[in-house]
């Protein structure tokens, strides 16, 4: 199935814009998050990516999952769209 474009909720978009780093001051993590998201982007409307990891299990079980730099999104297609249902920030259980 190929993904038309992808949908950012607005507790996920919140959720990501709050990520806070001890290193890097507020624009570098702004810029960070940025990136992430279009990283993220790139890859779900890649037509040659074919197959994502299912969570088999858990309270996301039955979602799509990516690992982008170290963030977890949990996607669900709707029709041809991906909606990134959560994310999770690195280390974050």
């Amino acid at each position: 199935m190929r993904i038309c474009q992808v949908i950012w909720p607005g507790p996920v978009r919140n959720k990501l814009l709050a990520f806070k780093s001890e290193r890097f001051t507020p624009e570098e993590t702004y810029g960070y998050i940025v990136q992430v998201i279009l990283e993220t982007e790139s890859l779900l409307l890649n037509p040659v990516l074919g197959k994502v990891y299912t969570e088999e299990a858990g309270e996301y079980a039955g979602f799509m999952r990516l690992v982008v730099r170290k963030f977890r999104f949990y996607i669900e297609t709707v029709e041809n769209d991906a909606v990134v249902v959560a994310v999770k920030y690195p280390g974050e259980k």
